[in-house]
């Protein structure tokens, strides 16, 4: 199959969080099973593309009549074309988002309903001839609203996070270009406003979430983001299915970022990481190394923690927390390392070198997340070795089995500080036992997360699609 990605954001060229990381695996683990596949993304003044880039000649107009410009490169990890959208009056010199992570621009609606225009032009043009358009989140909701009356490609919706629903003002609406019978209850519309999110999920072939459980999950009330509604609606078209991670780029046997290599055979090298991930954190404890690699957000979770430190430090545990958001809880962590040095460790930035030695080197990876759609930093962390204590939900509840049940992880019921405690003393119980450790964290390691195992429902996806398609 022919299949282009159409996404915001993609490692290594531009990336916010989770979804780049997809994006920047998915369609090489794609391309390894033989299939044709490309991406597209906007040129963002601060992406910086390693390799060679070339211009790309023709007269590229979205189906309002605008120019852009098209870029062409080749991923330096799966090999496949990635393309960038360019456009002096929407991308230039700007951010991805906004101009800090903290705040949004004020023309998103314009910027990317511009970018989803050009998307379904470039469907068009000769040399862009694919079966499948495989849309991405609410910044590229609206390609499937604008390719509603083609025949081909057919297209596929991937919801990653329905909080981000791309809802913006009824004013804003004049800047789709599409027309007003389609700003219905039934189609855009919103509560007033509209959402770009709406438009995939209305208009796609079919639509896939990152997670079976939180395809479920979507259909709430305390999920659904005020569009259980819709998904109600829509479910006979959407399936659940499990991000991966890229098995070569996150490589405990091979990684230059941690202190030593190890493996599931062999996982003598982690102790060394441990002393290192001490060492690089100024921590000082005999017990369990608690590690958080995340953003710092309501939705995360990691404000139940606070009232747990003392207990922690008390049961001879140390806590190291990497990542940046809420500046509330930016505050708080800084204050909890000050009255805790030597056993609490904030770092309040992106850092994905000192990630890595995290993964490798504490013993357990909380993520006690409010929802969670899918989650990759639990399967990273098994792949080196982190055992996983998370909160059920989404892909959290998809990716961990309790100890408890026979798996390899703390699993906790509900979002409050009291289920959260139990959980961690399990674990750090759990810890002591010296025989039984290493056996959690070789199951750990031996959990199978890989893109491997989730592209063949993909193919499954796809292949209804295009024979929906062809039936219309």
């Amino acid at each position: 199959m022919k299949i282009f990605f159409a996404a915001s954001e993609a490692y290594p060229f531009a990336a916010t969080g989770g979804l780049a990381d997809v994006i920047g695996s998915l369609p090489t683990a794609l391309a390894g099973r033989g299939h044709e596949v490309s991406l597209v993304m906007p040129f963002y003044g601060c992406i910086e593309v390693p390799g060679s880039l070339e211009w790309l000649d023709g007269d590229f107009r979205t189906m309002a009549g605008e120019n852009f410009g098209v870029a062409g490169t080749t991923h330096p990890v799966g090999g496949y074309p990635v393309y960038f959208v360019a456009s002096d009056e929407y991308f230039t010199g700007r951010g991805i988002y906004g101009p800090d992570p903290a705040s949004a621009y004020d023309d998103n609606a314009a910027r990317f309903a511009f970018f989803a225009r050009a998307v379904a032009a470039m469907s068009g043009f000769t040399g862009f001839d694919f079966d499948i358009m495989h849309c991405h989140d609410w910044q590229t909701g609206l390609v499937p609203v604008y390719l509603r009356n083609n025949r081909k490609p057919a297209s596929v919706f991937t919801v990653h996070n329905l909080h981000f629903k791309g809802v913006f003002p009824r004013d804003d609406y004049a800047a789709t270009f599409l027309p007003w019978d389609l700003y219905t209850m039934e189609a855009l519309e919103f509560h007033g406003d509209f959402s770009f999110i709406k438009g995939g999920l209305v208009f796609s072939r079919r639509v896939t979430t990152v997670s079976p459980t939180y395809a479920r999950e979507m259909e709430t009330v305390e999920f659904g983001e005020g569009l259980e509604g819709v998904i109600g609606r829509i479910s006979g078209k959407l399936t659940g299915i499990l991000n991966g991670i890229d098995y070569v780029v996150w490589d405990p046997s091979s990684d230059p970022e941690i202190a030593a290599r190890f493996s599931a055979g062999s996982i003598s090298g982690r102790k060394k990481c441990g002393k290192a991930l001490r060492e690089a954190a100024g921590l000082d404890v005999e017990g369990p190394v608690l590690g958080v690699v995340s953003r710092l957000t309501f939705q995360k979770g990691i404000d139940l923690l606070f009232p747990l430190v003392d207990h922690v430090v008390d049961e001879g545990a140390g806590l190291v927390v990497l990542g940046t958001g809420d500046p509330d809880m930016e505050e708080r962590l800084t204050a909890l390392a000050e009255k805790f040095p030597g056993k609490v460790s904030v770092m309040l930035r992106f850092d994905e070198s000192m990630a890595r030695r995290i993964f490798a080197g504490c013993d357990i990876l909380v993520m006690p997340s409010r929802f969670e759609p899918c989650g990759l930093a639990q399967m990273i962390g098994m792949r080196y070795g982190s055992v996983p204590l998370v909160r059920r939900t989404g892909g959290l509840a998809d990716t961990v089995t309790d100890v408890s049940d026979g798996g390899w992880g703390f699993v906790f019921e509900t979002p409050d500080v009291d289920s959260l405690s139990v959980a961690l003393d399990r674990a750090i119980n759990a810890f002591r036992n010296r025989k039984r450790w290493p056996r959690l964290v070789n199951m750990c390691m031996t959990v199978d997360n890989s893109w491997e195992n989730r592209v063949p429902a993909y193919e499954e996806v796809y292949r209804r699609a295009i024979a929906e398609r062809s039936g219309n």
